[in-house]
């Protein structure tokens, strides 16, 4: 099974809450989720934030698997996505220059930077695998999520699914 990485606007108050669903309940519980593939096979909320070095306050769920597949859940909980909004609003918006500098020096560079501000800015999910333009559309699409999630009061999870690295 190639990687995925599925973003979820889900009811979690606390790390607890998350914990306790059922890995399918998060996506029934939903205000809306959507998953991408993961050509890259990389960790993207730590590429991003280790290419901008911006701490965006993630909580690391425990590894677990499903259907034997390893799955990474990530969250952000409902305070932390309203103290998160504005760092990702300067990533994503005020800031998208520097942010798509950041991502392709961590990338080693030889990614078109146009490509990188382009997924930054409209959010299309690359097909190839280069991990700064992913985490480029990775950052866009999870502001769109921040986003909804403070619309509706409810929490923000990402679950990486699959052989993923750093």
């Amino acid at each position: 099974m190639s990687a995925t990485i599925t973003i979820i606007v889900v009811p979690a108050e606390k790390p607890d809450d998350l914990e306790r669903m059922y890995i399918d309940q998060r996506k029934q519980d939903s205000e809306e989720w959507q998953e991408f593939p993961l050509h890259s096979g990389r960790l993207l909320d730590t590429f991003l934030m280790k290419a901008t070095n911006v701490d965006l306050g993630v909580f690391g769920c425990a590894d677990r698997e499903d259907d034997d597949v390893p799955l990474k859940t990530r969250l952000l909980t409902r305070p932390t996505v309203l103290e998160t909004l504005p760092d990702l609003e300067a990533l994503v918006e005020q800031n998208a220059d520097a942010t798509a500098r950041a991502l392709q020096k961590l990338g080693g560079g030889g990614t078109d930077l146009e490509l990188i501000s382009s997924a930054l800015k409209t959010g299309v999910w690359p097909a190839t695998g280069d991990p700064a333009v992913e985490a480029a559309a990775f950052a866009h699409q999870l502001l769109f999520r921040a986003r909804q999630a403070k619309r509706v009061k409810m929490a923000l999870c990402w679950e990486f699914r699959g052989d993923v690295r750093i």
